[in-house]
C-alpha cells in the first residue's frame, strides 16, 4: 500500500485505547496522559478486550461496545490478541490502529512471525492502516495529537522525523526540545508490516505542514517501493539519513560466482540515497546537527563558502577542513578585498579565509560579514570567532546575528572556545541563527547542505529506457544469451559473451591460446610487456591459474614450470591444453579496473567499478543504481578517482571512456532482462575506450524481455514517445521530465477561470513551484502523465496539454485527470491524449480508470461518454464519476 487510508493514522478525528482489564497497561497509561497533555480535541475512549473461553476450549478475545467508534486504535495488548481485535475493530469502521510495544509477549520467532501474518488477514478486508507491531506511536502536535509514549514534550514545527528506534526517538526530541526546535510529525515505525518507511515517506512528501525530513532506519524489503517514495520525498523536501552500519564482512568477488558483492550493503545504502536526493550522515552527533540545521538552513545557490576567522589558525583550519572534505573556498573579488581593506584599516592578505585583526570590534565584525554577503562569488559565509579582550562574544553574536537575519544567505556560526562563549551560542540559536562550537561540526553542517545540493542533481537524471546516443545490435544480444539458455547453461561462454558485449559497443581483447611456452613468449613480444600468463586446463571449467605482471621472457619461462608444478598438485593427472597471455596494464599507464553487476535482494540489479583483482594496492569501490545516463556514470567515475594520477591532457577523455562503457553495461542490463551478473575484470581504460580482458556472465531465464521492470528505479520510458498528427500539424505526445516545469507552469497559468475550476475544482492557476515540480518529477511505475508538445516558431517547446493517470498501491486501477490549453479546446488534442493514457494503462494491467469531473463540464462528459466511460452520480455533491472497465473494453 501507499498513503490509503492513512489521514486516518495522521488525522484521526477520534481515538480508541484497546486494553485488556485483566492485563493492565503502562503503555497505555502513558499514552493517556500523553494525549491528554496534547490537547486532541477529539473524543478519546477507552475499549476494553474481554479474553473469554467457550466451553474452556480455546480463548477469544470480544471488544465492548463502542459508543463512538474511533478513526484510530492503539491496541496495548498481547500481540496473540491483536488480530481478533483488528478483526473486530475494522467491522465497526475503524481504519487505522496502532500496535504498541510488546511488554509482556514471549513468544519465538516463528510464533510472531504467524501472529503478524494473521494481523495482515485480519486487516485486509477493512482495508485498516497497521502502524507497527512495536510502534513507540506518532505525534502530531500542531493537531494536539500525542499517540505515543515520548517522555519529552514536542512543540510544533517544520520537521517530521521518522525513525525505526524508540530511543533514537526519544533523544532527538530531547535535544530538539532543548535547542527550541519543533516537529511536524514524530512516527516510529516498529516493525513495519503494513506502514512501512516508504508508506510515510509518500503521506510527507505531500504534507504542507512538513517542510524537511528527518530518517533513521536500519533496512528496508522493498527496494522498488522504497526507491519511489524516497525519489518523491526528495524531489520535494530536503530529507536527511542516518542508517544503523551492520558491519558486513567484506565480500571479495569470488572469480567463479558473480553473484558475489564487492562492498558491503551500507555501500548499496548509500548509492540508493544518493539517487534519491537525500543526504546520508554516519553519527549520531550528525543527526542532532542535522535536525538543527534543518529548521534552520535557507536555500543556497551554490557551494562556494567565504570564511572569516578572527584569527589566521582558526581561518587556516576552516579551510583545510573545507578542502580536506571536498568543499569549495569563494574567491573573493578585489572590490569586497578592497572594501574590507577599508573598513578595518589594515591591510588584508588577499585571499579567502579571511583573517580579521585581532582587535577587531564588534561593530567591524559586522560590517565585515556584511561586505562579504554581498560579494556575487560567494553563496555562504562561516564565522569563526574566538574569546578576544575587545569585543565580548555576547556582543559579537548580536551583532553578526543582525545581519544574518537580513540577508537571503546562509551564516554558519562557529565560536570556538568554552563556558565564555556559551552566551554567544545561545544568542545565535535564539535569531535562528546556525550555531557550532567548531569549525570542523560547522564545515560538516555546510558540506551536508552542500550534498544535498549535488544529490538533487543526481535525482534530477532520467535516464531513458532506450539508448541514447548508441545503437546497440539488440537481436545479435538476445539470440547469445537465448543459445546459452536454451543448451541448459547458467554461464554464458566465451564467444557468446564477446558477441553480447560487442553488440553493446564495449570491446573484448581476443588473445590465441598458445600451445608452447616458446609460442606464449612470441604472443608476449607481440603484446608487449608487461604480461600476465594464464596455465589453461583441458576440463577444468572454472579452474584458473595465472602469473602477473611478468616483464621478460625469463619470467615466462619461470612462471611456466611454477604454474605446471602447482596444476600437477591441486588437479593431479589433468591435461594442459596451452597458455593464454595479455596485456598487464593498459597503454594509457592507468591500473587495470573491475567492473560489472550483480543482483542485490533488495534494489535489484546493481552497478560497481573498482580496482581489478590484478591490482595490489588500495582501491575502494563505488556502486550506483542503474539505470545510468551518461551524467550519472560520471558521477561514479569521479567517486571511483581511478583516472586522478593520470595526466591532466588525458584524464577527462579517461573518465569519458569509462563513463560511456557505464552507460552501455546500463542499457545491457535494461534490454537483456536473462543477464543477472556481469565481471569485466581485468578492464583496461585507454583514451580510446575500454577494452575487457576477461568477461565473466551469469545468465538466468526471465518472464520479462526488457531488464527495466527489476530494477529500483524506472528509467524515462522513451518508447511511450509518439509523433502524431493533429489540427493540420504534427505534434509530440511523450512522457512528462523534470524540464518540463516552467512550460507545464505556463499553461496552467494560461487556463482561463472556468476551465482551472474544472480540472482542480476550484479558480487556482498559480501552482507554487513545489507543487509544479511534484507535478513534473513523478515516478513511471506508479504514476504516469503524458504531454503534448508544440515546437514554437522560436524553437522553444510549449505544452498545449497534460493528461496523467496514478495507480493504486496494488495497480488494479488508476485515477486520471486532463486538462488542455484553453484557446485549443474542442479540436481533438483532449480525445488523443485520453485514449494514449487507456492505451497506456490496458498496458499496464490496469483494471479500470477512474475520473471525477463536475456537473457543469458537459465536454469532458461527452468525451468519456465516447470512449466508453460509464458515467454515474459522484459521492460528492455536485460531481460525476468516470469508469472505464479496461479489462473488458475494447480500443476504440
Amino acid at each position: 500500500m501507499t498513503v490509503r487510508n492513512l489521514e486516518f493514522l495522521f488525522r484521526p478525528q477520534s481515538i480508541g485505547i484497546v486494553t485488556e482489564p485483566d492485563q493492565p497497561s503502562r503503555y497505555a497509561e502513558v499514552v493517556l496522559s500523553n494525549l491528554a497533555a496534547g490537547g486532541f480535541s477529539g473524543p478519546v475512549i477507552s475499549i476494553a478486550a474481554r479474553q473469554r473461553s467457550l466451553f474452556a476450549i480455546g480463548a477469544h478475545v470480544r471488544i465492548d461496545e463502542l459508543q463512538v467508534v474511533p478513526d484510530l486504535a492503539i491496541i496495548c495488548a498481547g500481540l496473540d490478541k491483536v488480530p481478533q481485535i483488528i478483526s473486530q475493530l475494522g467491522a465497526r469502521g475503524t481504519r487505522a490502529v496502532i500496535v504498541g510495544p510488546l511488554l509482556r509477549d514471549t513468544m519465538n520467532s516463528s510464533q510472531v512471525l504467524a501472529v503478524r501474518k494473521a494481523i495482515l488477514e485480519a486487516a485486509r478486508p477493512h482495508l485498516i492502516r497497521v502502524l507497527g507491531p512495536g510502534s513507540g506511536g506518532l505525534i502530531v502536535p500542531a493537531r494536539g495529537l500525542n499517540a505515543s509514549a515520548a517522555p519529552v514534550t514536542t512543540t510544533a514545527g517544520r520537521i517530521a522525523l521518522v525513525t525505526q528506534s524508540t530511543a533514537v526517538t526519544a533523544a532527538v526530541l530531547d535535544r530538539a526540545c532543548s535547542k527550541g526546535i519543533g516537529f511536524s510529525t514524530v512516527l516510529h515505525l516498529g516493525a513495519g508490516i503494513d506502514v512501512d518507511l516508504a508508506d510515510v515517506l509518500d503521506w510527507l512528501a505531500a504534507d504542507p505542514d512538513t517542510k524537511s525530513i528527518l530518517v533513521q532506519f536500519d533496512s528496508v524489503a522493498a527496494g522498488r517501493k522504497f526507491m519511489s517514495a524516497a525519489r518523491a520525498a526528495g524531489r520535494s523536501k530536503p530529507v536527511v539519513a542516518i542508517r544503523g552500519e551492520h558491519f558486513e564482512h567484506f565480500e571479495r568477488l569470488d572469480t567463479r560466482n558473480t553473484a558475489a558483492k564487492p562492498f558491503t550493503a551500507d555501500e548499496v545504502y548509500k548509492a540508493a540515497l544518493r539517487r534519491a536526493g537525500w543526504v546520508r550522515i554516519d553519527t549520531f552527533a550528525d543527526l542532532f546537527e542535522a535536525a538543527e540545521a534543518m529548521a534552520r538552513v535557507r536555500p543556497m545557490r551554490g557551494e562556494r563558502l567565504a570564511i572569516l576567522a578572527n584569527g589566521h589558525g582558526l581561518g587556516r583550519i576552516a579551510g583545510d577542513t573545507l578542502l580536506r572534505s571536498g568543499g569549495q573556498l569563494a574567491t573573493l573579488s578585489k572590490e569586497t578585498m578592497k572594501q574590507l581593506d577599508g573598513l578595518l584599516q589594515t591591510r588584508l592578505t588577499a585571499g579567502n579565509p579571511v583573517a580579521l585583526p585581532a582587535d577587531i570590534t564588534s561593530t567591524k565584525w559586522a560590517a565585515a560579514l556584511s561586505a562579504v554577503l554581498v560579494d556575487r562569488d560567494t553563496d555562504a559565509v562561516l564565522t569563526v570567532c574566538s574569546p578576544s579582550p575587545f569585543a565580548p562574544s555576547a556582543d559579537v553574536a548580536a551583532a553578526l546575528c543582525k545581519v544574518a537575519t537580513n540577508t537571503e544567505r546562509n551564516v554558519f556560526t562557529c565560536w570556538v572556545g568554552g563556558t565564555a562563549m556559551l552566551e554567544a551560542q545561545q544568542i545565535a540559536a535564539a535569531h535562528g541563527v546556525l550555531s557550532h562550537d567548531s569549525p570542523e561540526k560547522a564545515i560538516a553542517v555546510f558540506l551536508g547542505v552542500v550534498n544535498y545540493l549535488r544529490n538533487r542533481k543526481l535525482l534530477m537524471q532520467m535516464p531513458p529506457s532506450l539508448a541514447d546516443g548508441f545503437s546497440p545490435d539488440i537481436d545479435v544480444a538476445r539470440s547469445a544469451v537465448s543459445e546459452a539458455i536454451d543448451a541448459g547453461l547458467v554461464t554464458l561462454p566465451a564467444r557468446q559473451a564477446r558477441r553480447l558485449l560487442q553488440a553493446y559497443g564495449i570491446a573484448v581483447a581476443e588473445y590465441p591460446l598458445a600451445s608452447s611456452i616458446d609460442s606464449a613468449i612470441g604472443s608476449a613480444d607481440d603484446i608487449g610487456y608487461p604480461v600476465d600468463l594464464h596455465l589453461v586446463l583441458a576440463d577444468a571449467a572454472g579452474f584458473e591459474l595465472e602469473a602477473s605482471g611478468l616483464r621478460s621472457s625469463a619470467d615466462i619461462h619461470i612462471a611456466a614450470r611454477g604454474l605446471r608444478k602447482n596444476a600437477r598438485t591441486q588437479r593431479p593427472g589433468v591435461r594442459i591444453s596451452g597458455y593464454r597471455l595479455r596485456p598487464s596494464a593498459a597503454r594509457s599507464g592507468i591500473p587495470a579496473l573491475r567492473c560489472g553487476a550483480v543482483d542485490d535482494p533488495v534494489f535489484g540489479p546493481l552497478i560497481f567499478l573498482g580496482p581489478a583483482t590484478t591490482v595490489t594496492r588500495g582501491g575502494c569501490f563505488v556502486v550506483a543504481l542503474p539505470p545510468l545516463n551518461l551524467a550519472l556514470a560520471q558521477d561514479l567515475v569521479t567517486r571511483s578517482r581511478f583516472a586522478e594520477e593520470a595526466p591532466s591532457a588525458d584524464r577527462a577523455a579517461l573518465e569519458s571512456a569509462a563513463s560511456h562503457a557505464l552507460v552501455r553495461l546500463s542499457q545491457l542490463l535494461t534490454d537483456i532482462d536473462d543477464v543477472v551478473g556481469v565481471e569485466l575484470d581485468p578492464l583496461h581504460v585507454e583514451t580510446s575506450g575500454v577494452l575487457a580482458l576477461n568477461v565473466r556472465m551469469r545468465i538466468e531465464r526471465k518472464r520479462h524481455t526488457r531488464g527495466l521492470r527489476r530494477f529500483a528505479i524506472c528509467p524515462y520510458p522513451k518508447e511511450l514517445e509518439q509523433t502524431v498528427d493533429w489540427d493540420g500539424r504534427q505534434i509530440l505526445i511523450r512522457p512528462i521530465r523534470p524540464e518540463d516545469e516552467i512550460t507545464l507552469g505556463e499553461l496552467l497559468n494560461s487556463l482561463a477561470p472556468e476551465d482551472s475550476r474544472m480540472r482542480f475544482f476550484d479558480s487556482m492557476r498559480n501552482l507554487p513551484r513545489s507543487r509544479l515540480a511534484r507535478f513534473t518529477q513523478i515516478d513511471y511505475d506508479r504514476e504516469m502523465a503524458l504531454v503534448a508538445i508544440e515546437l514554437a516558431s522560436d524553437g522553444l517547446e510549449r505544452v498545449l496539454g497534460e493528461v496523467r493517470a496514478v495507480a493504486d498501491p496494488d495497480h488494479v486501477f488508476a485515477d486520471f485527470a486532463i486538462v488542455v490549453a484553453s484557446a485549443i479546446k474542442g479540436k481533438g488534442l483532449g480525445r488523443l491524449l485520453l485514449q494514449s493514457i487507456i492505451n497506456y494503462s490496458r498496458s499496464c494491467g490496469i483494471a479500470e480508470l477512474r475520473g471525477e469531473t463536475l456537473n457543469g463540464n458537459l465536454r469532458m462528459q461527452h468525451l468519456a461518454q465516447d470512449l466508453g466511460f460509464k458515467l454515474t452520480t459522484g459521492s460528492d455533491r455536485g460531481t460525476v464519476d468516470l469508469r472505464l472497465a479496461l479489462d473488458a473494453h475494447e480500443q476504440k
